[in-house]
């Protein structure tokens, strides 16, 4: 079987073979070659002419389906109309950018944000430095207390260095 277009088999190879056979003719591989040339790839022929319903004969299937090719020949093919798509939204992008305002430097940024900051009420106020705690005084030197014996009494390490030996005794405190 010859075909007079080299796409006719990638196009029309999933139809019945009568129908194939009827497609096979001069008018049909003008057009297929077309739109080929126009950009169409031949799954994408495929696709659409497997898509039409049947028209009851293999001869009204077959001039539907070259009526069908012919009208997509006045269609943009589906890659030309992408990457018209795609440069048109690349386009779009680049305005905004152009168009879009400079950020601000970060002095201007930080001073705006003072400047905020300063009108918002109920801003939180920094607390206050916590003064050193001191430990209380040695009861037996008036060193710092470094060990707590009761509420009261508080010694140092010399002083309890001192006790441990036994050579000095703490009174009883009242």
């Amino acid at each position: 079987m010859r075909t007079s277009s080299p796409h006719h088999t990638d196009v029309f190879s999933h139809l019945p073979s009568l129908l194939m056979r009827e497609l096979d003719s001069e008018p049909v591989a003008e057009v297929l070659d077309e739109l080929v040339r126009a950009g169409w790839r031949p799954g994408q022929l495929r696709h659409r002419v497997g898509a039409e319903p049947a028209q009851g004969s293999v001869e009204k299937d077959a001039a539907h389906l070259l009526q069908l090719l012919r009208g997509l020949t006045e269609q943009t093919c589906p890659d030309a109309q992408h990457e018209r798509d795609r440069l048109e939204r690349e386009r779009q992008r680049q305005w905004e950018r152009e168009q879009a305002p400079e950020p601000a430097t970060p002095e201007v940024r930080q001073a705006r944000i003072e400047e905020i900051r300063a009108g918002l009420k109920g801003v939180p106020r920094r607390r206050a430095e916590p003064e050193p705690r001191t430990r209380p005084a040695c009861n037996l030197c008036q060193g710092e207390g470094a060990y707590f014996v009761t509420r009261d009494v508080h010694l140092c390490k010399r002083c309890v260095d001192v006790l441990a030996t036994g050579t000095a005794r703490l009174r009883e405190t009242g």
